[in-house]
């Protein structure tokens, strides 16, 4: 394919990796832009800026047509995906053009409310039954994928929890847990754990799907693992505070009813399988926990800092 990418959610913290990835690899990104703002920096830093918004697919489907591939990186309320993603597949459709979705291994969860170890682990194409309010996110991966039967070639990757630059949402969660409570928290007794990769080697797969992934495929995106009780430890460190356990009616008032259930009460364990054979993916960012205690977010979260 020829190099110019649109990236819907380029100023995300996904979408703000995979730009610069990009563009470094020859790409030529454009981000959309939903205000002034939004289109200032794109533009400062180097990126083409088209105008709209995902509440105007007409407008939205003629500037997707301009492009030879779109990434879409941005998270929307499960039941608007379809139909967002269904006119931005269909103007695709015969056309041969890379459509990429950001999913997630939030669809491989298992409640793990007392904080238990989970021997559960998915590679990309394993067999699972999602949890209830999962299956429609399932749905959209699945109308993705079956547009390489359109002429799309329409691939999903799956994230697990994503760190580093001291971002992610667990990692910054557990932090907001001791500025409220005083100490770092995990849910039960912390056994239980997501799968991880840095954002910059997850952009990786972004690059690699583009340019050699195959039609209808489903990539992970795995470079190790820490439960939740290893990564309290580790903030509590930083901030020089206690850790402790909480029961999921507690892990309700610190994150949110919503929250707590899907990013601090389960088990999501993932095997990148497919992205290392077919890809040739290997991640280059290795210790999390490091990058807590030592790198990105003692940076950002350390009292002395």
């Amino acid at each position: 394919m020829s190099k110019r990418v649109l990236i819907i959610g380029a100023g995300g913290y996904v979408g703000t990796a995979v730009s610069k990835l990009l563009r470094a690899g020859g790409y030529q990104v454009a981000g959309l832009a939903r205000s002034p703002e939004a289109e200032e920096r794109l533009e400062s830093a180097g990126y083409d800026a088209e105008k709209g918004d995902l509440h105007d697919l007409e407008k939205l489907t003629e500037i997707a047509d301009r492009y030879d591939g779109t990434i879409f990186t941005p998270t929307i309320q499960f039941n608007e995906e379809a139909t967002v993603l269904r006119p931005l597949l269909d103007c695709y459709e015969g056309s041969g053009r890379v459509f990429i979705f950001t999913s997630g291994t939030g669809v491989l969860s298992i409640p793990s409310h007392q904080g238990e170890w989970r021997e559960e682990t998915f590679a990309e194409d394993d067999p699972f039954t999602p949890m209830e309010w999962m299956t429609i996110r399932v749905e959209t991966e699945n109308l993705v994928r079956g547009y390489a039967e359109k002429g799309v070639r329409g691939m999903v990757i799956r994230p697990p929890l994503i760190w580093g630059h001291g971002g992610s949402y667990q990692i910054p969660g557990i932090f907001e847990s001791a500025e409220k409570t005083g100490s770092a928290c995990y849910v039960g007794r912390g056994l239980h754990l997501y799968s991880n990769v840095h954002v910059d080697d997850l952009a990786d797969v972004y690059l690699k799907a583009i340019e050699r992934g195959v039609p209808g495929a489903l990539y992970h995106a795995v470079a190790g693992e820490a439960d939740f009780r290893q990564i309290a430890e580790a903030v509590a460190q930083v901030l020089g505070c206690n850790t402790r356990s909480v029961d999921i009616k507690e892990a309700s008032e610190i994150w949110g009813p919503v929250i707590a259930r899907l990013l601090f009460g389960v088990s999501s364990r993932s095997r990148a399988v497919r992205s290392r054979a077919e890809l040739g993916w290997s991640p280059r960012h290795l210790d999390m926990i490091d990058d807590i205690r030592n790198g990105s977010y003692k940076e950002k979260y350390s009292p002395e800092s």
